[in-house]
């Protein structure tokens, strides 16, 4: 979770995120999230769905360049070169696949880059947004971001911490669009400075893995004032009313994807009874 005059977003920048070769006999891109299932998707948003996951199972972890060429409708010469460029920089990585997102025809993935994906404290963390049609992915945002060795909330940038005591339940697609309005309504207040709204919309517990901030709604709020000292407002109008701009937003289960166009970092909130009650983040190194 990012700051402009308190809170900034995700902007959409960049070509397809870098790949990964293969390290085991399981498949690790396969979605690990415990958020609840996407029951109420429509098919083809299921299509979508595993459409992009092939390119991190088979692509990325399996190198099978082939795949790229099937899957892509632009340039795939140069998504396999940034394939190759990461494979150089982290020798033996893989790509584990941590949540994943589909609405309307766009796909959302939150994953892991590394050579020891069991260590969720090494490697890179990483967000991606594509637009589907007719089956090709046509449009690309990424994000990267260096892990850090320790957090200040004890929880890795992956992890699930919530954990429901009747399990997970199947959302509605009217229930995941309540969620998505709530969810950007509420970072939007937050991100325009207000702090009151912290403890209208989030739970007391708040598990937080942006590494720089511990768990609970009182260490966000000494972020948001600190925040709020050292940065100023943009003066872009939004998009959807108020002052942060939004990019795209999505809604899957219980998680709410927020993408805006004012800085390089993506955000998930996990709703669970009206509530915020768990984020993670992907910034850009050097935001």
């Amino acid at each position: 979770m990012r700051y402009r005059k308190t809170l900034p977003l995700l902007v959409a920048v960049a070509c397809f995120a870098t790949a990964c070769s293969s390290a085991s006999d399981t498949d690790p891109a396969a979605p690990s999230t415990t958020s609840a299932a996407a029951g109420s998707s429509s098919a083809s948003e299921e299509r979508n769905k595993a459409l992009v996951l092939r390119l991190y199972s088979e692509a990325f972890n399996k190198d099978k360049t082939d795949v790229v060429k099937e899957l892509v409708g632009t340039d795939y010469v140069q998504q396999v070169k940034q394939f190759k460029d990461l494979k150089a920089k982290i020798p033996g990585a893989v790509a584990t696949v941590k949540h994943v997102a589909t609405d309307r025809d766009l796909v959302a993935v939150h994953w892991h880059a590394s050579a020891t994906p069991a260590n969720e404290a090494t490697g890179e963390a990483k967000a991606d947004l594509y637009r589907v049609s007719n089956g090709k992915l046509v449009e690309h945002w990424g994000i990267t971001q260096t892990v850090p060795a320790k957090t200040a909330n004890g929880n890795s940038l992956f992890s699930d911490v919530y954990r429901y005591p009747k399990g997970a339940p199947t959302l509605s697609e009217e229930q995941e669009e309540k969620n998505r309005k709530f969810a950007v309504d509420a970072y939007r207040k937050l991100s325009d400075g207000d702090a009151t709204v912290i403890d209208k919309s989030w739970d007391p517990r708040y598990y937080q893995h942006n590494p720089a901030i511990a768990n609970g709604t009182a260490p966000l709020k000494q972020f948001l004032q600190q925040g709020t000292q050292a940065d100023a407002s943009p003066s872009s109008a939004p998009t959807e009313g108020g002052g942060t701009r939004f990019g795209n937003t999505l809604a899957d289960g219980d998680l709410v994807w927020v993408f805006s166009s004012d800085y390089v970092v993506a955000d998930i909130f996990r709703v669970v009874d009206g509530k915020i009650i768990e984020h993670w983040d992907v910034a850009a190194d050097g935001q």
